[in-house]
């Protein structure tokens, strides 16, 4: 006999808010506040301080972007051939070593060569660990609640990197210098990573696997573009929607603090404000895209906000000089624009008909991208172009989003899709039939192994009700 939620619970059920992850996310929050502790001034540090230019210094978070990417598709590829959870390992250890070795050795070297090196394969563990996370809970959510629940994996991600690590960064930085902060950053990712892995011992679906080799686990992922063309086109929509951020982390501390002599607490507290817009935006429009469409929530409100609030952000400072608070509500205005993003992954998702693993491949792999092409932006402009090309060509990513996003309609304009077998065959999806039954057939034995550890929490917490699956995607009765 089902029960209806009350209270609390029936709030929660109702905003899409996974319960049963609740402590897997916490985790999250605190892995990604160290592992980004130096996000938003680490460019302006390896300039001032360091003494390499700022073209030198954009080069460096690149090849950091670079790594990002090819560890951002791993972690989807991956999956369904070793599990989520042995990726989120692989991530874990593979940032404790190269974040050690680039605060003790490639910081202080005076190599760039080395510098490179070390801070770009120090990219290679937040996707593993972080995405890993997303690609499971993904894999265990039904298709109409993805939009809320994506949201929330967000919000957590949001939570840590850009307003706790930003806001923790502008407390240490002053006080205790660079090389400490990086320390408890180091020391912060540790304890979450650690965290998330201990909370995925609860859940066996973490560490089931398709019984195939990683090379065919990789060949998979990579055909769906192809396959599947419409998930190419959206794992663009996802570069361009990270390459925005991404940019301004690498140009925008530098432009307000060097070029126009905003203290730079400051110019670091103004990414902690667009951290909080953007934090609760991603719950916001979470739940939104489930209600007023995918494609709508994409094309009509981010796409156009990110590309005016850049232009905006840019202008500000030259017309009014570093206006703390003018400058604050351009960051809020971009929070609300990137955190509108959120509905790309259930978008994605639906046009790849049940590959759940192989479409997260290509979204995290889009995720990875824009960790790259949004600081490359930045290297190859700012110094034949300023900063105005800068900006000018990161607004003008969004304008070619808005464009490719009328290919990414939905059967009958439709704002959801509650089955992600419920896209026709057609525009060069034709092929592989059968693979995408194995998929459907993966993805019941995962929801069957959560129900599982359901059954089993309850005797340890609050009842869940017996309808569900898990909280993420439980519908109120």
């Amino acid at each position: 006999m089902s029960t209806t939620p009350t209270g609390p619970a029936a709030l929660l059920h109702r905003i899409g808010f996974p319960a049963e992850l609740s402590l897997g996310l916490l985790a999250v929050v605190v892995f990604v506040i160290g592992d980004g502790i130096e996000a938003v001034w680490i460019t302006d540090y390896l300039h001032h301080d360091i003494g390499y230019t700022v073209a030198q210094a954009s080069m460096t978070v690149t090849a950091y972007g670079v790594v990002v990417a090819v560890a951002a598709f791993l972690s989807g590829a991956l999956c369904d051939a070793i599990g989520p959870r042995r990726v989120m390992e692989i991530g874990l250890v593979s940032f404790l070593v190269f974040d050690a070795l680039f605060i003790t050795v490639g910081l202080h070297a005076g190599s760039l060569p080395l510098l490179l090196l070390v801070y770009g394969l120090r990219g290679f563990g937040y996707p593993m660990l972080a995405y890993g996370f997303l690609t499971w809970m993904m894999m265990v959510t039904p298709p109409q609640r993805q939009s809320s629940a994506s949201g929330w994996f967000w919000f957590a991600f949001s939570l840590g990197m850009q307003i706790i690590g930003s806001y923790l960064s502008s407390l240490l930085l002053p006080r205790a210098g660079a090389v400490p902060t990086l320390w408890a950053g180091f020391t912060l990712a540790a304890v979450g990573g650690a965290l998330t892995l201990a909370f995925l011992r609860r859940h066996p679906s973490a560490s089931a696997t398709k019984g195939i080799s990683v090379g065919a686990s990789l060949a998979s992922a990579a055909s769906v573009v192809w396959r599947h063309p419409k998930v190419g086109i959206g794992g663009i929509v996802k570069v361009i929607n990270l390459a925005g951020q991404y940019g301004l982390q690498a140009f925008y501390i530098v432009y307000l603090h060097a070029v126009h002599g905003m203290p730079l607490e400051l110019a670091i507290l103004e990414f902690t404000i667009f951290g909080v817009v953007a934090v609760v935006g991603d719950v916001v429009w979470g739940i939104l895209g489930d209600r007023i469409g995918w494609r709508n929530t994409l094309q009509w409100a981010a796409t156009p906000i990110c590309a005016l609030s850049l232009v905006y952000l840019y202008a500000v400072p030259n017309l009014v000089g570093p206006d703390f608070w003018l400058i604050a509500l351009g960051m809020a205005a971009i929070g609300i624009g990137l955190s509108a993003h959120v509905p790309t992954t259930p978008l994605v998702m639906a046009h790849a008909r049940g590959e759940t693993g192989n479409a997260l491949a290509i979204l995290n792999l889009g995720a990875g991208l824009g960790a790259f092409v949004g600081p490359a932006v930045v290297t190859l402009l700012v110094g034949p172009a300023g900063f105005r090309g800068v900006a000018l060509a990161l607004a003008g990513l969004y304008v070619i989003s808005f464009v490719l996003l009328f290919a990414l309609k939905l059967p009958g304009n439709a704002r959801v899709l509650h089955s992600a077998a419920a896209l026709p065959l057609g525009d060069g999806d034709d092929e592989g039939d059968r693979e995408k039954d194995h998929e459907r057939d993966h993805e019941r034995d995962c929801e069957r192994d959560c129900e599982r550890d359901c059954e089993r929490d309850r005797g340890h917490s609050d009842p869940v009700p017996a309808h569900t699956t898990l909280s993420i995607g439980a519908p109120v009765a």
